[in-house]
């Protein structure tokens, strides 16, 4: 269910089956410089990049906030072992997730029989080839996300887990390269012999 205005009254209305056929409208709203850095900061750190989706969950943790005050609760933030017998919490699609899955929200993990290193969300590219790339070329951060179409969050991120995990990344690569060469010396180039001249 989600609700929708309509006059003066609130009533709930069914979600339409294809969000194509759901009438949105653009808000256009003025903010300051500062608030607009951190919104699209926010966007690209728990939404993928979506503005729209970043506001709407603010403006829904506003609205659960209000609703709370309206039923004379307070709202209030208190550590894991103090949580009260009896409470009630926000849910927050995007950032619940982020925040409880592992410290790495622009990499991932993906399933190799040796290999342990962290890939960019979304990319077939592995966090420490990034960092390659940009050490490579000389790029600062921004030319980086700039040349992949990244965020900046997310090429700094790299940068912060390829230092952490250099160990395991040295390992890995060294092993790529016993690899490389066990398969080329065991099947190598044919070489074309010319037939001798007569």
């Amino acid at each position: 269910m989600t609700w929708r205005q309509n006059g003066a009254k609130m009533a709930p209305m069914r979600k339409a089956l294809s969000r194509t056929t759901q009438r949105r409208s653009r808000l256009h709203v003025d903010v300051s410089e500062a608030m607009g850095t951190r919104v699209k900061q926010t966007a690209d750190r728990f939404f993928r990049g979506a503005v729209s989706d970043a506001v709407a969950a603010a403006f829904s943790a506003f609205t659960w906030m209000l609703d709370q005050k309206r039923q004379g609760r307070r709202v209030i933030a208190v550590e894991p072992d103090a949580v009260p017998e009896r409470y009630s919490e926000a849910v927050l699609p995007g950032i619940d997730e982020a925040l409880s899955s592992n410290r790495w929200t622009w990499l991932v993990e993906r399933p190799h029989a040796w290999q342990r290193q962290l890939w960019i969300k979304g990319r077939r590219m592995r966090a420490s080839e990034l960092v390659g790339h940009m050490n490579g070329n000389g790029w600062s951060a921004d030319e980086t996300a700039r040349q992949f179409d990244l965020p900046v969050e997310a090429v700094l991120e790299a940068q912060r887990y390829v230092e952490t995990d250099r160990e395991l990344i040295d390992a890995e690569t060294i092993e790529e390269q016993r690899i490389a060469f066990t398969m080329a010396t065991a099947h190598p180039p044919e070489v074309a012999s010319a037939a001798p001249r007569r």
